[in-house]
């Protein structure tokens, strides 16, 4: 799978200072954005599971898929 650019990342066209930096800066600034959006999503993920502790244990499968955990 292609890796997408920063534009695409971001929705919108870069804004003047960014799109001047070196291709190599902006292949990092869209590296470290998806690395972040995956630490980002790994723990609303773990939360989501860690507050299921809080659901009686009847429930949890049914509440599970209803927030799609």
């Amino acid at each position: 799978m292609a890796e997408r650019t920063l534009a695409e990342q971001l929705g919108s066209p870069l804004p003047d200072g960014i799109e001047s930096l070196p291709e190599q800066h902006k292949q990092d600034l869209s590296s470290a954005l998806r690395d972040a959006r995956h630490r980002q999503a790994q723990a609303l993920a773990r939360a989501g599971e860690e507050s299921l502790k809080y659901v009686p244990a009847l429930l949890r499968g049914a509440v599970r898929k209803a927030v799609g955990l």
